[in-house]
């Protein structure tokens, strides 16, 4: 029964439109249970309850009262009272969802890999292949071209059938990708069916770079969702870092250089090589071709690691990865929601939201094909594929420490996301500011500093990332995180096109990609200065504090106990 006066509780409730007495009536007189959620306000309950006007039978009344409570009960008899049901909107975190984020993000870290395989050995791959530059940069081209036709598909499927359909079936791509390169070592067929194992890969894209928040907000609560997003960030960055290191470790012969492409090393006690080099100028072709077959032999060794560490991870996935957590981590994750395609269409009335997805695509999208090609660029200035690939290794490293440490305090000071990504975007400008003057010769080059500045650079643009993500997120609520997402990573690989595409211009040089990554970032600082942030979604979840969640429950009694 209901303790308090009627007359009470209306002057205490707000009202909300009277529901069906008739309806209502019936349905209680038949002993059911209503659940329900006022949408878009899940910090309030919708309660059914008598309005006594002077009549032997009350008008049912829905009211709504001001708590976190998402389910009340309706029931009929003192017995009913008692029962406690179960509700699937109740507030929980369960520790299977490190589990769901580990295998989400080793399947973004396999993507990364097979996508960035072959700019970190390109000078073995050119040899035994009969590539040049430009077929590297296209089938590293593949990736951001195939995320752009696909890119808005994925984030639709992942709202329609949910997170399984969308990262198994993604993973399933990458893998299937990766066969087709074990195929053959034959140039001719091998680069083709590579191109098309590219393209797969790249299909994959979507949902490896745009789900990472959707992981985050359905599995983890507020307070863990950006040091979720950062793991997951770091873990996919770290992709490309194995990438560097693990491809010229396993593709170890290097083309035969005679004396006109030896650079002279500032070290003189390597001046005994250079003689050596000035002996031997040309080889002999059976000697060449055995080096061509060795460089086939270890490229071909690489793809079948790969292949096979990917298909034992998609068995894992097929296994065992739900959709989403029997009961919600916070109240925003269960927020009524637009339609995919409405929502998406939506968000062109967002100006921030288009601020920060445009800072993302030129910005971000030109760092990722930057690195993607770093050792094309560094070649001409006397890196040997080896350096570069430890250079790219460090970068990718002190990105994903840089981007677990921001990451955490963001959760700590959530609502000081901007002024962390404009930190990191002067400073990482200046540092790519400073590797360009060395090349141009302006600077001294040393060691020392190309680390530094690439590093540097690298690691502080990277770690903006998941801070993008989540507050594009929070500009774009209560559009769904796969959309926003997506819109964001749509961009970020359209911008990769573009630069990418570059390449293909004849003798166009290598110069140019380091003015072009300075620009992208020096543009992007003052729309962040613009940028306003506004945290809708936090400010949902800030509102239902889980720690002291408690189900409530109403008991109406029926008409017929009224009127006895």
């Amino acid at each position: 029964m209901i303790n308090e006066d009627p007359d009470d509780i209306r002057a205490k409730e707000p009202l909300l439109p009277a529901v069906d007495n008739d309806a209502v009536n019936e349905k209680v007189s038949r002993g059911q249970f209503y659940d329900s959620i006022v949408s878009g306000t899940p910090n309030y309950t919708s309660h059914i309850t008598p309005n006594y006007t002077g009549h032997n039978t009350p008008d049912y009344i829905s009211r709504r009262t001001p708590t976190p409570v998402l389910k009340h009960l309706v029931s009929t008899s003192d017995e009913d009272a008692g029962e406690q049901k179960e509700d699937k909107n109740s507030i929980r975190v369960y520790k299977r969802r490190w589990y769901i984020l580990i295998m989400y993000s080793t399947y973004t870290c396999l993507q990364s890999i097979v996508w960035n395989t072959w700019g970190p050995i390109s000078t073995s791959c050119e040899e035994a292949f009969g590539w040049s530059n430009e077929t590297i940069a296209m089938l590293s081209n593949w990736g951001p071209i195939a995320y752009v036709v696909f890119g808005l598909f994925y984030p639709w499927l992942q709202d329609v059938k949910g997170l399984r359909w969308a990262v198994v079936s993604s993973m399933l791509l990458v893998t299937i990708g990766a066969g087709f390169r074990v195929i053959t070592s034959e140039p001719g067929t091998a680069t083709i069916l590579i191109h098309i194992g590219q393209i797969l890969c790249g299909i994959g894209g979507p949902v490896s770079m745009g789900s990472i928040p959707a992981i985050s907000a359905t599995w983890f609560p507020s307070k863990e969702r950006v040091t979720a997003t950062s793991i997951s960030a770091c873990i996919n960055t770290f992709g490309v870092a194995i990438s560097f290191i693990v491809g010229p470790y396993i593709v170890t012969t290097q083309p035969f250089k005679n004396t006109t492409s030896v650079v002279v090393p500032h070290n003189p006690s390597h001046t005994g090589s250079l003689l050596i080099a000035d002996m031997y100028s040309s080889e002999p072709a059976n000697v060449t071709a055995a080096r061509i077959q060795q460089e086939r032999d270890e490229i071909m060794l690489y793809m079948y690691i790969q292949c096979g560490v990917c298909a034992l991870v998609f068995l894992i996935m097929l296994a065992y990865f739900p959709a989403k957590p029997p009961h919600p981590p916070c109240a925003s994750a269960i927020t009524s929601r637009e339609s995919y395609w409405s929502a998406l269409w939506s968000l062109r009335n967002k100006g921030h939201f288009i601020l920060i997805a445009v800072i993302y695509g030129v910005s971000l999208g030109v760092l990722n094909s930057w690195s993607s090609v770093l050792n094309v660029n560094l070649d001409p200035f006397g890196v040997s594929e080896y350096e570069a690939g430890w250079i790219g290794f460090y970068a990718t490293v002190g990105a994903c420490l840089l981007t677990l440490l921001v990451g955490r305090f963001a959760d700590w000071f959530a609502r000081q996301m901007k002024l962390f990504i404009l930190i990191m975007f002067v400073t990482g400008a200046c540092c790519f500011v400073v590797f360009a003057l060395v090349l141009v010769k302006v600077i001294h080059q040393t060691d020392a500093i190309l680390y530094a500045t690439i590093i540097g650079g690298n690691s502080l643009l990277n770690a903006a990332v998941p801070l993008i993500y989540e507050l594009g997120c929070e500009l774009a609520y209560p559009t769904s995180e796969g959309a926003a997402n997506g819109l964001l990573t749509l961009l970020n690989n359209l911008g990769g096109v573009f630069f990418l595409a570059v390449f293909m211009i004849p003798r166009v040089g290598t110069m140019w990609m380091n003015w072009a990554l300075i620009g992208s970032i020096v543009v992007s600082i003052p729309l962040i200065v613009l940028l306003k942030s506004r945290f809708n979604r936090l400010e949902v979840d800030e509102g239902v504090q889980t720690q002291i969640y408690v189900e409530q429950e109403v008991n109406i009694a029926s008409p017929q106990s009224i009127q006895a």
